[in-house]
């Protein structure tokens, strides 16, 4: 991101970075799904988080965008993507999201996969719906795997009739519970995004099965036949002390998995620290120019 952004209000840093998109819609349900592009190099498909959109990434596509071609949805029901037609199963919206990359990307480029959270769980299912096409799947901090999450502190609500500010409070909040480690990398912008993506969140997992909830990753990664790696923070809410396990779960599958650990940041690590996230996914899609350069602007 620009210094400029420091000072800017967070719907300029946003529109400023939109503004650099190449903007392309695919099927979905009774609408479209959108897609935002950036960059040129070999393809890199972002995936987001529950509750999210494309900019859970917002300080990761620019840096990024020097050597991949960035492709990074709204998946179906989050952002200004359209409901899927089904929402059963992990399966099915991925569905929807591997079509949309088969139109995107020409059938002759391979394409790496990276998912956040949620988007773990999709990346997962893409990686079996398209085993020729992947290069790479990465898994960041992913649920799903058998293992719950950890139980926090009771999160804050938004209420009728609060005022903006008291909204925005409700939003600080629960990032510091529950996204970012460091109470004081809740910037505007952050409680910005996540007010944005709260109001345009209209998919719930809860229409999945408990099974799925629980283990819908971990059996999508036991048949991923493509080389798997994962991310993971050391101070994530969610994961807590089962970190370890987590990460145990996915070596099991995978023993030659690359998995690596990005300390002193919180579940939203991409944002918390963008520029040890940007070199650490770079160097791990082995793209070590990239990584040195970031490491060069710290």
């Amino acid at each position: 991101m620009h210094d400029l952004d420091a000072v800017l209000p967070p719907q300029d840093i946003i529109a400023r970075i939109d503004a650099r998109t190449r903007r392309i819609v695919t099927p979905c349900g009774d609408g479209e799904m959108v897609w935002r592009l950036w960059g040129e190099g070999p393809p890199l498909v972002l995936l987001h988080g529950n509750f999210g959109s494309w900019m859970h990434w917002i300080r990761n596509v620019e840096p990024l965008a020097e050597r991949f071609s960035m492709i990074v949805p709204d998946t179906p029901g989050f952002g200004d993507s359209a409901m899927p037609p089904d929402r059963s199963t992990p399966g099915a919206i991925a569905k929807v999201v591997a079509q949309g990359i088969a139109d995107i990307v020409p059938p002759d480029q391979s394409f790496f996969v990276a998912g956040f959270s949620y988007g773990g769980r999709l990346a997962s299912e893409i990686a079996l719906l398209m085993p020729g096409r992947v290069r790479t799947l990465v898994v960041v901090a992913p649920g799903g795997l058998g293992i719950a999450d950890v139980s926090g502190a009771p999160r804050a609500k938004l209420r009728p009739h609060m005022t903006p500010a008291e909204v925005a409070e409700v939003h600080r909040e629960n990032l510091v519970q529950l996204m970012i480690a460091d109470p004081a990398a809740v910037d505007g912008l952050a409680v910005h995004i996540q007010d944005v993506n709260t109001q345009r969140a209209r998919f719930r997992l809860s229409a999945w099965t408990k099974d799925d909830l629980m283990s819908s990753t971990a059996r999508a990664l036991e048949q991923v036949r493509v080389p798997v790696k994962g991310i993971w923070s050391d101070r994530d809410a969610f994961a807590g002390e089962t970190r370890a396990d987590r990460m145990a779960v996915v070596q099991a599958m995978h023993p030659a998995a690359d998995i690596r650990l990005l300390d002193g940041a919180g579940h939203w690590m991409q944002y918390e620290a963008p520029a040890r996230f940007n070199a650490l996914l770079a160097e791990m899609l082995g793209l070590h120019g990239l990584a040195d350069q970031v490491r060069e602007r710290r």
